[in-house]
């Protein structure tokens, strides 16, 4: 935000001024008035404000000496002259020293705020042509490593401190606390159109604002870009972004947002650009990539153990993050590592997904390349996990009793529910069967079934048992190997003997 300074000798004219004008509406900030230009000398040289509205003729030292004496302190300042009829010499004086903006008392409103975006106007352009072009090549470039920095810094912290953090380490070198930013999110841009934008919004950019520097940043499916608020150029942006036309299913939308200073800006921006692994940054004609996996896994992490939160909008919300973050990721050995990290942590918080299950289903993603698909079967699992915990958070204290009496006595080949709730629970069957279905969402049968199958992956997993004999013995299916064999062959797929195999690395899924 460039700061202005009104210098008159009449009070009332600085303080109409003063009042008058909107600055906020601007992206300008008012930093104060002075009554002559001694008084402004001093202030301008503490503060280094960027525009100086000042009358002409002052006593003592006058508006053309304070101009003078500034050009040769700081070529950068912009000035406005404010000047009453006979005194057009003193302005012709002025302009010798780059000054172009010229005001005859009395002014209005209109005509002050359109001196003021003019001079913002000049001021970025100002900027970008003072330097020669090695200087603008060494300038451009250390400035794009100075934000790929502070971004690459930022993507670690979470709290308001820590990225206060962040920001002290670069202070000496960018200004995060007194230039506004106007910050731009395009959706729905895919990786192939995305070169086509870019190259769309750099025209644009050199057409109608050259003199701002544009940081543009992609990352899956959205390209967002950001800028200093030095002119009033957001209708034309906006006129740009709406004509965009790509060859796309779905249309791109945007979304603008104010941000007073930098330090907003980022604190803004960094929470959503944090779950993806690379980021592109742009700056000109140079792109940088910034690789976040380390934050990534620190968030799957977090994420991961907020699903299983007992408090369902917490979960709900940690579910679904989850699910977009692991679905943005386009490494698919990199996504393979973070899936066994979530599958893991998620045996220990439910019932029916076990140690075994976790290697069967690893087993299976392993096999595949694609990208996409590893996400697809990863989302569909979590969606059953999600389901399944919050679910069994709810079961009623009966189903609950059974369930644990299952788990206690699977290896029972006489247990059924008739014989539960004539020797455990003492109540009708009859009832049990349908508060055990209402409650859990499936028949005990099914259960119990269940239940056998995920003992015997355990057992077969777990030991080298070489008799099937054996472990129908111990999942309650008596002495009926073949009984086993067929229900664990509609239940996996497969037979006990090949299980073992694939667990083995032997044989693929069928």
């Amino acid at each position: 935000m460039l700061k202005v300074l009104i210098v008159d000798d009449e009070k009332i004219i600085r303080e109409t001024i003063a009042d008058l004008i909107d600055w906020n509406s601007l992206s300008l900030q008012l930093i104060g008035t002075a009554k002559d230009g001694i008084e402004a000398y001093n202030i301008i040289l503490d503060e280094y404000p960027e525009i100086v509205l000042t009358d002409i003729k002052m006593p003592g030292l006058s508006g053309l000496d304070l101009i003078q004496r500034i050009h040769a302190v700081n070529k950068d300042t912009q000035f406005i002259i404010l000047s009453g009829y006979g005194e057009f010499e003193y302005a012709k004086k002025a302009m010798q020293y780059g000054v172009r903006h010229y005001l005859l008392k009395p002014c209005n409103e209109e005509q002050i705020i359109e001196s003021l975006r003019d001079v913002q106007k000049d001021y970025a352009n100002y900027l970008t042509s003072k330097d020669s072009p090695a200087q603008n090549f060494i300038a451009r470039n250390m400035n794009l490593n100075l934000m790929v920095g502070i971004i690459n810094d930022s993507l670690s912290q979470e709290t308001n401190a820590e990225f206060s953090y962040v920001f002290s380490n670069y202070k000496r070198y960018i200004d995060f606390d007194n230039i506004s930013y106007e910050l731009f999110y395009i959706y729905f841009v895919t990786p192939e159109n995305y070169p086509i934008l870019l190259d769309k919004l750099q025209h644009f950019r050199d057409r109608s604002c050259p003199g701002i520097t544009f940081h543009i940043i992609y990352v899956y499916n959205t390209m967002i870009f950001f800028f200093k608020s030095l002119n009033d150029n957001l209708e034309q942006i906006y006129e740009f972004l709406d004509s965009v036309a790509l060859e796309q299913a779905v249309s791109i939308k945007y979304r603008h947002d104010y941000c007073p200073s930098l330090a907003d800006m980022l604190t803004e921006l960094i929470p959503h650009i944090r779950k993806y692994e690379i980021i592109y940054f742009t700056e000109g004609s140079n792109t940088l990539s910034i690789y976040n996996y380390q934050n990534i896994i620190k968030e799957v992490q977090r994420l991961t153990a907020s699903v299983y939160s007992p408090e369902k909008p917490d979960s709900t919300q940690a579910y679904l993050e989850l699910k977009s973050t692991l679905a943005s990721l386009s490494d698919a050995d990199f996504l393979k590592q973070l899936a066994a990290s979530v599958i893991i942590f998620s045996v220990a918080r439910l019932r029916s997904f076990d140690m075994v299950d976790a290697a069967e289903f690893l087993i299976k993603l392993e096999k595949e390349k694609d990208c996409g698909e590893i996400a697809k079967l990863l989302d569909e699992q979590l969606t059953c996990f999600f389901e399944e915990y919050h679910s069994q958070r709810y079961t009623g204290d009966i189903s609950h009793k059974i369930q644990e009496y299952v788990e206690a006595h699977i290896c029972d080949s006489g247990l059924s529910l008739k014989w539960i709730a004539e020797n455990y629970l003492f109540m009708n069957v009859d009832y049990l069967s349908k508060r055990f279905l209402k409650e859990t969402g499936c028949k005990f049968s099914r259960y119990l079934t269940d239940m056998r199958i995920k003992r015997a992956k355990e057992i077969l997993a777990s030991s080298d048992l070489d008799s099937i004999q054996n472990v129908a013995d111990m999942v309650g299916c008596g002495n009926n190997p073949q009984y086993f064999s067929q229900i664990f062959k509609k239940s996996t797929g497969m037979s006990p003997s090949r299980y073992i195999k694939m667990l083995h690395g032997d044989v693929g899924i069928e």
